[in-house]
């Protein structure tokens, strides 16, 4: 068949050059005997530069709050990821993607260039102080009733998680004894401006150099419920990285004042990051030869604030009954900070009184509202969501049980917490479902923060007094957020600022396009809303994968199928596939309350629904064949990390008698949130091979057989797919006046200058429809690939590796 990507035309590498210089001899000796017939070469495109240094952050969006005196959901952790190419230098080169030195991952090597990458942020150089209160917050890190050094909440936060010797997953002695572990905040304390990783590979705010991840990755550990050692893959093997910076979002420029001073139109979400190749020894800057200038990129690290002030700072979450948010609110103002600083402080409190009712937690019993203390006014220690509730997004996989939360007293039939997006996200969809005028949720945006890189708050999506906006219109009119009115698929001009190809829609992408975004198909629509993605039908498509090769989409799957084909195969009518997995929509009760059972927005984060398995393991006497380690702890035994495998092709241990897939919620007290099995895919509405690869090398956040989440998917060449795509929330080509520092990014690599994605002659030597020199011979589907841009592009991600997040060979 001529439309496998791999037969008609392609070849080694070596053969297509010979073909290549084959043609342009022909044509240099018809030129040369007929010099008055030969016409001019085909217009060709070059890269504009010698190198090219992408730079994103996985998630593409991140909040956190800037105060933890109190309490906050998230701690500070942005990253800069790059890949650095060697660009083509004629029609016969290949680019090369750049490595370091076995010896020193700060060094790149290029030949016999040795070279390194300075990163920093434009106009961001500092966080602790006048930006952040983290380091400087006192934290009882041990436990033993003092504070010593390094005892604060930047190093309490990140106790659960440990390596043995390196961040490459080395454990010289197989172990998982707990005197081994060397935890991060305690044995490796996590250094003032730095990531957590910053003692074992230095990732300060100012003054680093990127740090090469190799063939391992970075990796830790952490502990779960029926596992010890359980790796936590940080960043993706091949990717230069510094690693979970203390990011805000306020600039040097901006905190000269008081920081009692902030205001909320002080922040700027889309931090302009920056790298630089400089030579390894001098460090002077390397100059590329098209310009004389130094090779110097920029690019977007997000970081946002929450709007939780926007309810808990006035009586639409307190009512008349919690009160005590007033006495914080009017202290700090007598401390003349600004109304935004003293709302965030009140709703600190107002957090913390309303758990403590509701919950029956006691984090408030010594707040004095007459202390004049200006750090912390609660008599304890600062109230850490993940010291109780499992949250995989930092990697804590286990819940503390109830009874344990209230009383400290552990007991075996104690129930776990649930994890805490769980709790947040139903709690607050529940109870303030704030539906626009079509019935979608505006809890997104009204939760999630959605600044602009303006400062502007025209049009804000949440009120001041915590209602909807657009509760009379429709929640996609906004004027800017980390997703709506950014990002590419909410973008009404893609197509006119660089994307230029179709999209390659699935059943379930045509139905969203033709019924909700009417983006791409002449409508002139507004693009898709959070839902569209963020649902239970990502979930139920995922546990039926069993994919044995990604990008052709070889295997099982429903993802190819009809909509009529895939609500049967999950056990609803095509209506309910609709109303309640592809788009669905708030059921307001008679209190003005979501509705369990009835709402598909609530079946997201419902704690009975469909939780992918994570694994298949031993089983002995039908129940899991478990062993424990030098400690006492607890561990099963994993045979396979695709659960799709036939547990009869397995090889079983001693003492096992059967094999059986688990799942996530077995293993995780984080059940599947933010892993691979619960978050949205390219691969739900796209075409093959538009689509992720196999997840495998950060098992367990993905899985083989499995798709990978994009942020750690690769693609040609080993490129990471937010290389060429930019991250997730914010993916190429985003709107002009929302996200100005993405907008501004892909230029940097395209020569005609477009908004992005990166085309091929970013790297390649291409004729005059884009398409690299290099492939012109090669066919997809039939199609001449040189002729047709879209065909090569399809060629060119069907071709990809896909070796589970592996570097390529």
């Amino acid at each position: 068949m001529s439309d496998h990507p791999t037969q008609r035309g392609a070849g080694t590498p070596k053969e297509r050059m010979m073909k290549i210089r084959s043609a342009f001899f022909h044509w240099l000796a018809f030129a040369l005997i007929y010099p008055g017939m030969a016409v001019a070469m085909p217009e060709t495109q070059k890269p504009k530069n010698d190198y090219n240094i992408t730079i994103n952050y996985e998630l593409g969006m991140h909040c956190t709050g800037f105060d933890f005196s109190y309490c906050c959901i998230l701690p500070p952790y942005n990253s800069i990821q790059s890949q650095v190419v060697k660009t083509g230098k004629g029609p016969y080169d290949l680019p090369k993607l750049l490595g370091a030195d076995p010896n020193d991952p700060t060094v790149l090597v290029d030949g016999k260039k040795r070279m390194k990458l300075e990163y920093g942020h434009v106009d961001n150089t500092y966080s602790e102080g006048a930006k952040l209160y983290y380091w400087t917050v006192p934290y009882d890190v041990n436990g033993d009733g003092k504070y010593g050094a390094n005892e604060n909440v930047a190093n309490a936060y990140w106790t659960h998680l440990y390596v043995y010797k390196d961040l490459t997953g080395a454990n010289p002695k197989n172990t998982s004894k707990d005197s081994e572990k060397k935890r991060v905040g305690l044995e490796i304390p996590v250094p003032l401006d730095n990531g957590p990783a910053g003692a074992a590979v230095p990732s300060p705010m100012k003054g680093g150099h990127l740090h090469y991840t190799g063939d391992t990755g970075t990796i830790v550990f952490t502990k779960a419920p029926v596992l010890d050692n359980v790796p936590i893959v940080l960043t993706n093997p091949g990717i230069w990285d510094a690693l979970g910076l203390p990011l805000t979002p306020f600039n040097d420029s901006t905190v000269t004042k008081n920081p009692l001073t902030i205001v909320e139109s002080d922040i700027r979400p889309y931090q302009e990051a920056w790298v630089k190749l400089v030579d390894a020894k001098t460090g002077e800057p390397i100059l590329d030869s098209h310009t004389g200038k130094p090779v110097m990129f920029t690019g977007t690290n997000p970081i946002d604030v929450p709007n939780c002030a926007n309810c808990h700072a006035n009586e639409n979450a307190n009512g008349k009954k919690y009160t005590l948010y007033k006495r914080e609110f009017a202290f700090w103002k007598g401390m003349n900070a600004s109304d935004y600083i003293a709302s965030l402080k009140a709703t600190s409190v107002s957090i913390l009184q309303i758990h403590d009712a509701k919950h029956g937690t006691n984090f408030i019993a010594k707040y004095n509202p007459d202390s004049r203390s200006l750090s912390n006014r609660l008599g304890r220690d600062p109230v850490l969501c993940q010291k109780c509730h499992a949250d995989n997004v930092i990697g804590v996989l286990q819940s503390k049980g109830i009874a344990e939360a209230l009383t400290g007293q552990k007991s075996p039939a104690d129930v776990p917490l649930p994890p805490l997006s769980e709790a947040l996200h139903t709690a607050h969809q529940q109870v303030r479902p704030l539906p626009d005028s079509l019935g979608r949720t505006g809890t997104c945006a009204g939760c999630h923060p959605a600044h602009r890189q303006d400062g502007s708050l025209d049009g804000y999506p949440i009120t001041p007094q915590g209602t909807n906006h657009y509760a009379d219109a429709d929640n996609r009119d906004t004027k800017g957020g980390c997703f709506a009115g950014r990002d590419v698929h909410s973008n009404p001009g893609k197509d006119k600022d660089g994307v230029e190809t179709p999209e390659h829609l699935n059943a379930i992408g045509k139905w969203l396009q033709a019924n909700v975004s009417q983006i791409g198909n002449g409508k002139g629509g507004k693009g898709l809303w959070c839902t569209n993605c963020h649902n239970q039908l990502s979930r139920e498509l995922y546990q039926r994968d069993n994919i044995t090769h990604a990008f052709r989409q070889e295997g099982e799957t429903l993802r190819n199928k009809s909509l009529e084909a895939i609500a049967l195969a999950i056990g609803v009518s095509e209506k309910e596939l609709i109303e309640r997995y592809i788009d669905p929509k708030v059921v307001l009760d008679k209190n003005g309350h979501d509705t369990p059972g009835k709402s598909g927005i609530l079946a997201t984060w419902a704690k009975e629904r469909t939780v992918a398995d994570i694994a298949v393991i031993a089983m002995k006497g039908g129940n899991p064949l478990i062993h424990k380690d030098e400690d006492g702890d607890i561990n099963v035994t994993i045979l396979s990390a695709n659960p799709k495998t036939d547990p009869k092709s397995l090889k079983l241990p001693k003492g096992a008698d059967d094999a059986l897939a688990v799942p996530y919620d077995a293993a995780d007290h984080g059940r599947d949130y933010w892993l691979a099995p619960g978050e949205p895919h390219c691969a739900d509405c796209h075409e093959a091979p538009f689509v992720e690869g196999q997840g495998g090398v950060a098992f367990p956040i993905n899985q083989p057989g499995k798709y990978s989440l994009m942020r750690y998917s690769k693609g040609h060449s080993g490129l990471a797919c937010q290389a060429c795509h930019q991250s997730i929330h914010g993916l190429y080509p985003v709107t002009p006046r929302v996200d100005t520092t993405t907008y501004k990014q892909a230029p940097q690599y395209n020569p005609d200058g477009s908004h992005g994605p990166l085309k091929c002659a970013s790297c390649h030597e291409t004729n005059a429809k884009g398409v690299p020199l290099l492939a012109e011979g090669m066919t997809w589907q039939g199609k001449k690939i040189g002729d047709d841009f879209d065909a090569a592009v399809a060629w060119m991600h069907a071709n990809a590796p896909d070796l589970g997040g592996k570097n390529p060979r």
